[in-house]
C-alpha cells in the first residue's frame, strides 16, 4: 500500500469531515505530500500554494508543511490548527464551516415550472458580479470556460445561478430576491448533484456553520452534515 492508498483509508475513517480531501484525490486534482500519524496534507496539482489540512495538534500540522512551497491557502481542521497556519504564514481567517454532501450517491428529481437551467453566458458576468462578490470576473469567467456555471432561467429571464468552485465543490448558489421562495434554488441545487454524480463524484459542498436557510435547504435535499466537524479557510491577504 503506498502513502496515497493508506492516507485516504485513514481519512474514510471520517468521511463527512475529510470528503473535499477525498474528492479532491479521487478527481485527480492534489497529491499527498505528508501522511505522519493522524496528520494528512494534500496540495493541490494545478494551484501552487492550495492546501488541504487535517491533523490533531497545531505542531504536527506545522510539521507537514516542511519542505512544501509557501501555502497561499489552506483548508484547515483540527482543534487550533487554522489559527497557527493563520499566524505561522499569516494568512486570513474566513468563518468555520463544514462539509456537506450526498453520501447516499442518489440521483434527485427536481421540477419547477417555467425554470430552465442552462449553461451560463460570457455576456450575463455583469449580473453574476453584481450578486456574487467572493468569485473575481476572472475566476467567473473559467467557471464558464470549464462548463460548471449554470443559469437558472425563470420564464424567460435570469433569475439566478450555481456553480462549481475550482476545487470541485458545489458553491456559487444565488437566487435574485424577486425570484426566490419559487423553489428555484432548491431545483438548481438538485441538478448540481446530479452533475456530480453522472461524473462518478460524491456531490460535496461546504456551509457556514451559522447560516440556517442553506442548512434546512441542505437537509431538505437529503445531504448529509456535523456541524460540529468544522473547517476554516485561511487564505491570502489582500
Amino acid at each position: 500500500m503506498n502513502r496515497e492508498q493508506a492516507a485516504i483509508r485513514y481519512l474514510e475513517q471520517e468521511l463527512l469531515w475529510h470528503i473535499d480531501m477525498l474528492e479532491c484525490l479521487k478527481r485527480g486534482q492534489g497529491e499527498v505530500v505528508c501522511f505522519e500519524g493522524k496528520t494528512v496534507l494534500i496540495r493541490r496539482n494545478e494551484e501552487p500554494g492550495i492546501y488541504l489540512l487535517t491533523t490533531d495538534s497545531p505542531e504536527a500540522g506545522a510539521a507537514a508543511f516542511a519542505g512544501q512551497p509557501e501555502p497561499l491557502d489552506v483548508v484547515a481542521r483540527g482543534p487550533g490548527v487554522a489559527e497557527m497556519v493563520a499566524e505561522r504564514f499569516g494568512l486570513s481567517l474566513s468563518k468555520y464551516c463544514c462539509n456537506v454532501a450526498n453520501l447516499k450517491k442518489e440521483c434527485l428529481t427536481w421540477e419547477c415550472p417555467g425554470l430552465i437551467i442552462r449553461p451560463f453566458r460570457v455576456e450575463e458576468l455583469p449580473a453574476f458580479l453584481a450578486h456574487y462578490d467572493i468569485e473575481t470576473e476572472a475566476e467567473a469567467r473559467e467557471h464558464i470556460q470549464r462548463g460548471e456555471l449554470f443559469a437558472a432561467e425563470y420564464n424567460g429571464r435570469l433569475a439566478g445561478f450555481m456553480g462549481l468552485h475550482s476545487d470541485g465543490s458545489m458553491a456559487l448558489l444565488e437566487t435574485f430576491p424577486e425570484y426566490r421562495k419559487l423553489g428555484i434554488g432548491r431545483a438548481i441545487e438538485m441538478f448540481f448533484i446530479n452533475f456530480c454524480l453522472d461524473r462518478g463524484w460524491t456531490p460535496y459542498g461546504q456551509v457556514f456553520i451559522d447560516n440556517e436557510a442553506s442548512f434546512s435547504l441542505q437537509e431538505h435535499l437529503g445531504m448529509t452534515f456535523d456541524r460540529t466537524k468544522r473547517l476554516c479557510w485561511c487564505f491570502a491577504k489582500e
